[in-house]
């Protein structure tokens, strides 16, 4: 599929953001509860923390599109086990993608911060944030899985992009 207009840029990378998201869950599957709560004096800890941040931000970043009051880190609910959380996680990107194909670009939405300042940005820079934020995470949790001695997903972008023009 070509992806050719700014939307079509915008909905690409969130294909991109699933298609990374479900590797890593699925790499992630075969974790022992403790290899999951370990502490690897990483981000957020370790596996699990940096987990939970990552599909919260997706949380609170799809709320935001929506116009919808966040919620906060704290205010979530516990990250569900790894079976339940792939549906759920796989279901708030369709929700996701679905948001921002409903709206321009360049519509500038306002929101608070995780920090309780106002903010405004472009769906645009808001999509491009969620992206960019989450390949750092995910980096992070790639580098955990060796250490922890599993295999680690490709989730090169260009990887997506070679895997989407076959």
């Amino acid at each position: 599929m070509a992806y050719h207009s700014e939307m079509n840029d915008l909905l690409a990378v969130l294909d991109y953001h699933a298609w990374a998201t479900e590797r890593l869950l699925t790499a992630l599957a075969p974790l022992s509860p403790a290899e999951l709560t370990r502490d690897l004096h990483s981000s957020h800890g370790g596996v699990g923390g940096t987990l939970a941040h990552l599909y919260g931000s997706d949380q609170i970043w799809t709320a935001r599109l929506r116009g919808e009051p966040a919620l906060t880190f704290t205010e979530l609910p516990p990250l569900p086990p790894l079976p339940q959380l792939k549906p759920q996680w796989v279901a708030l990107q369709t929700a996701q993608k679905a948001v921002v194909a409903a709206l321009e670009p360049e519509l500038r939405l306002s929101y608070v911060n995780v920090k309780g300042e106002a903010q405004r940005s472009s769906v645009s820079e808001i999509v491009r944030h969620i992206v960019n934020h989450a390949t750092h995470h995910r980096g992070q949790l790639v580098t955990m899985l060796r250490q922890l001695g599993h295999a680690a997903p490709n989730t090169d972008l260009i990887a997506f992009y070679r895997l989407r023009s076959t």
